[in-house]
C-alpha cells in the first residue's frame, strides 16, 4: 500500500494560528475564506488576502508551493512554503522571496512544544 506523505492540502494544513518562533507576540491567522490577519501582541496590524500555487510574481516551480498575500493596495508578496506541519510536528516554515529570510512559526501544538 502507499500512503501519501500529507494527507490535506496545503491550504487545508495551513489554517489556523501561526506564532513566530522568534517572537511569540506576533501572531499569523490563516482563515478557510483566503484572508490572513497579522497580530502583534493580540492587536491586529494588516489583513491580506493569500492563494497558495505553483508560482508567484516571476517564481514558478511545479514541485514547490507558494504562498501569495495581497494587501488591500493590491501589493504582492511571495513566499515559498519549505513546510507545513509536517509530521504534525507544529511547524510551519517559509522563504520570504522578497529577502531569501527563512521564516519559522508554530501552531499551538508547536508553542505548547516549544517552552
Amino acid at each position: 500500500m502507499i500512503f501519501a506523505q500529507n494527507q490535506d492540502p496545503s491550504s487545508k494544513r495551513i489554517l489556523g494560528n501561526w506564532y513566530s518562533k522568534t517572537n511569540t507576540s506576533t501572531k499569523w491567522v490563516f482563515t478557510q475564506d483566503g484572508k490572513a490577519y497579522n497580530y502583534n501582541n493580540n492587536q491586529m496590524k494588516v489583513m491580506y488576502k493569500y492563494t497558495i500555487s505553483n508560482s508567484c510574481q516571476n517564481f514558478s516551480d511545479d514541485t514547490a508551493e507558494f504562498v501569495t498575500f495581497r494587501d488591500k493596495d493590491g501589493n504582492e508578496f511571495c513566499f515559498r512554503i519549505n513546510g507545513i506541519n509536517e509530521n504534525k510536528n507544529g511547524i510551519l516554515s517559509l522563504t520570504n522571496l522578497s529577502n531569501m529570510q527563512q521564516l519559522i512559526f508554530v501552531n499551538d501544538a508547536g508553542l505548547k512544544n516549544n517552552q
